[in-house]
């Protein structure tokens, strides 16, 4: 009986882990387009990816990124624990934390111009 409480324990605990969102570490520039953040992102392809909340929402990525007194052309990069999301061909990253936020651009490619 020990044994048989300690698998359903088990299995309950694996199953409310499953339901988690996995993060990963993103790091990119801010851009706006129109009314939502966009990252892009420092890798060769420039993915670009539309920011959300943790809830999945636009509305709290500006607060999120403590955007309040940037200039408006002003480069900001930024790292990013977020989950990725893909729904009708958009890519998405879910804010779950700012991992850090730095003035200027770290692509590659900028430093040339």
């Amino acid at each position: 009986m020990k044994t048989w409480l300690l698998m359903a324990s088990l299995l309950l605990g694996l199953s409310a882990h499953a339901e988690t969102q996995a993060v990963d570490l993103f790091t990119g520039t801010l851009e706006k387009n129109g009314s939502e953040w966009m990252l892009k992102r420092c890798d060769a392809a420039k993915s670009r990816y539309l920011l959300r909340d943790s809830n999945g929402g636009a509305s709290g990525v500006e607060a999120l990124l403590a955007l309040q007194n940037t200039r408006p052309q002003e480069v900001i990069t930024v790292s990013l624990l977020a989950g990725y999301h893909a729904q009708d061909g958009q890519h998405s990253l879910h804010i779950a934390r700012v991992q850090g936020r730095k003035q200027g651009s770290f692509h590659l490619d900028d430093l040339f111009d």
